[in-house]
């Protein structure tokens, strides 16, 4: 009974986080052509610039570039990445442009879009010895996006990608690397404030796997 009434909370807290984004909701299209700069703070803290690019047929294309200092099993690991990804977004709008009951015709507003995308990450970790692993492996990341693309605008989204492995020594308490990857998904929410056409700030709060909980401030350009 204690889980089930964790998850109700959880549940909970998730429809108040939501429901005022539906609430000023408004029929326009989300923007998936910008530039965009933010700085993270928590476990992990750095840069990262991201961009993407609207192609036909509701395709577009996604990247980002980081330069962070990463907490990992008590270490400190500089972690440089780059991706590039192609996505695919759809409505609500898209699959119903209407719903027709009783000769009642219901347009259906555009107030959620789903997006997935899928591309190449490498990425580079370097310990404290300047001692690093790198790799390139797919990245994945999915989310859905919803509210007024002209006002406030929630996005959730799941990262998964590869890095490497870092484990503690039992002899030397001291983390190092391990001979294989680990696994870093990445559970996320964004709070977007678009002020006009052009102009948006982000807000994000994140939990990492493989380091913990960050959150960042971060301005956007759409074109």
């Amino acid at each position: 009974m204690a889980f089930l009434g964790g998850n109700m909370r959880k549940t909970f807290v998730l429809c108040l986080l939501i429901a005022p984004f539906f609430l000023l909701s408004d029929d326009e299209d989300f923007s998936y052509t910008y530039l965009g700069f933010s700085y993270n703070e928590g476990d992990s803290k750095g840069v990262i610039l991201e961009g993407a690019m609207k192609l036909p047929l509701n395709l577009y294309l996604s990247g980002s570039l980081e330069r962070s200092d990463y907490q990992i099993e008590g270490a400190e690991f500089e972690k440089n990445s780059e991706s590039v990804r192609v996505g695919l977004h759809f409505s609500i709008a898209d699959i119903f442009k209407q719903i027709s009951y009783k000769e009642v015709d219901i347009e259906v507003a555009r107030f959620l879009d789903f997006y997935l995308e899928l591309g190449p990450k490498k990425w580079e970790l370097v310990d404290s010895m300047n001692i690093n692993k790198s790799g390139t492996d797919f990245n994945f990341v999915g989310g859905v996006r919803l509210g007024d693309s002209q006002a406030w605008e929630a996005n959730f989204f799941f990262d998964k990608s590869k890095q490497a492995e870092i484990y503690r020594d039992p002899v030397t308490n001291k983390a190092q690397y391990g001979i294989g990857e680990d696994t870093e998904d990445i559970f996320g929410f964004k709070a977007i404030r678009n002020y006009n056409k052009r102009i948006a700030l982000v807000l994000e709060a994140s939990d990492k796997s493989t380091s913990g909980s960050s959150y960042s401030l971060g301005f956007r350009y759409k074109l």
